[in-house]
């Protein structure tokens, strides 16, 4: 073999290394990618479970630790923007300088109310971008307390500052952020699609879901969903067998027991293990007073519900506030 060759094989190799650390875990080209990324960006609000480690890295170099085999879902924004990798970097930056008000998603709200910007900050640093707040504001990290982290963007044109040290270091370092390895059963189509006439139907229905309808209200527009969770299970039935992760581990604390499931594309049978960058599908959320609140949408003419005030937000959580004696 002459070197001009063994020089072009070594390039195509190296060109398809490239790819296969860009591309995420589902069989997306770049443009799909992108607009995935884009529209679980536009639902940040959406995101409702917020851990300690809930993402393990495993693609660094020399990990012992093996890929993950059809992971269960933890929540769908925050696993389809890490599943993302690269891809949902771009529109996760953009969203640091975003001040709209959204439901506190941490496991352990302990000080601080985070907004839309905050948690892009953390699903950046859950994804490897390291923390870069304590040298813009001129402390140690152990300086910091919790609450200055939603404090000290909140100042002038700090999330300006802190939008472009994020961008500075990705500019730098171009090789961060792979999606995690994922193995998934070989599938070459999906098990359930929608015809465009019943997708059609689908997507008018639930344009004329409003926040605030009642359970039985959702359903006669919305027809019967694929599956139910429910917070409030008997011992019989929340075996992890049984439990299919609509709702988050925050549900309780948020005031949700209740979720529907409605899928108009699927490739897996598992609802635990939907995948969230292949299925299409929505999510209805229910509150402890039995009105509908929220819904999420991986589907592009599909638009998500989310509210828009904590004032919105506490009436459909709690019911309307009793007037003072």
């Amino acid at each position: 073999m002459n070197v001009l060759k063994l020089l072009f094989l070594m390039s195509l190799l190296s060109m398809a290394r490239l790819f296969a650390q860009l591309a995420p875990t589902a069989s997306l080209n770049s443009a799909e990618a992108g607009q995935l990324a884009e529209l679980n960006c536009r639902q940040l609000p959406n995101v409702t479970t917020i851990l300690e480690t809930i993402q393990v890295p495993n693609d660094a170099p020399n990990s012992n630790i093996p890929p993950a085999t059809e992971p269960p879902v933890t929540d769908d924004v925050y696993d389809a923007l890490v599943r993302l990798g690269r891809f949902s970097l771009s529109c996760l930056t953009d969203r640091l300088i975003d001040t709209q008000w959204m439901p506190d998603p941490r496991s352990e709200p302990l000080l601080g109310v985070p907004l839309v910007g905050d948690v892009a900050y953390m699903i950046l640093s859950d994804k490897g971008v390291p923390d870069v707040l304590p040298k813009l504001a001129h402390k140690k990290p152990h300086q910091l307390r919790m609450d200055d982290y939603f404090l000290w963007p909140s100042i002038g044109d700090h999330r300006l500052r802190l939008q472009s040290a994020v961008r500075a270091w990705l500019a730098q370092h171009p090789d961060c952020c792979a999606a995690p390895t994922i193995v998934r059963k070989a599938v070459s189509k999906p098990k359930f699609q929608m015809s465009a006439v019943e997708f059609a139907a689908t997507r008018t229905r639930l344009s004329r879901l409003r926040p605030g309808m009642s359970t039985e209200q959702v359903l006669s527009i919305a027809g019967k969903p694929d599956a139910i969770d429910t917070s409030e299970r008997s011992q019989s039935t929340s075996s992890v067998s049984q439990h299919i992760g609509l709702l988050g581990f925050c549900a309780a604390d948020r005031g949700e027991n209740l979720a529907y499931i409605f899928f108009t594309e699927r490739w897996t049978g598992d609802i635990l293990r939907r995948d969230p960058l292949r299925d299409r599908y929505v999510i209805l959320f229910f509150s402890t007073e039995g009105k509908f609140t929220r819904m999420f949408s991986n589907i592009a003419d599909i638009p998500p519900i989310f509210p828009r005030s904590e004032k919105t937000w506490q009436r459909l959580m709690w019911g309307e506030p009793k007037p003072k004696k």
